[in-house]
């Protein structure tokens, strides 16, 4: 990677709407040479993928210490929650992270069917 890729990858960050001619405006590259580069940096895995980020209003930051060892029912469980935004097995502090953006009535159901296989600790987002 050099400093073309890494600048196509700023503007990527910056703006991903944006067309491969803008970028090269930008980088000083064609927009056909824009796209190879991206498509370069897909092959290679550096880009894994074009996402969306949504702005959440209010986050629960869940820290998982499994008490049972069935960890593919957990993980099915928790992934069957539409407000659960990222899920991560972690070292350190804990077994999984779950980020997600439950109402507090959600929360209270997520956390007792969560009871059976692990305890936890919640942190809030502050605004």
């Amino acid at each position: 990677m050099d400093k073309k890729d890494r600048a196509i990858l700023n503007e990527l960050r910056n703006n991903s709407r944006q067309s491969w001619r803008e970028i090269g405006e930008k980088v000083f590259l064609s927009s056909q040479a824009v796209g190879q580069r991206v498509q370069e940096l897909l092959n290679n895995h550096i880009i894994q993928r074009f996402t969306i980020k949504e702005q959440r209003d209010q986050l629960q930051f869940i820290t998982i210490y499994m008490n049972t060892n069935q960890f593919e029912s957990f993980e099915k469980l928790v992934k069957s929650f539409t407000e659960v935004a990222e899920f991560y097995k972690i070292t350190g502090d804990g077994c999984y992270l779950i980020v997600s953006q439950f109402d507090s009535n959600a929360l209270k159901l997520f956390l007792n069917k969560i009871e059976n296989f692990a305890r936890y600790k919640v942190n809030h987002q502050l605004q």
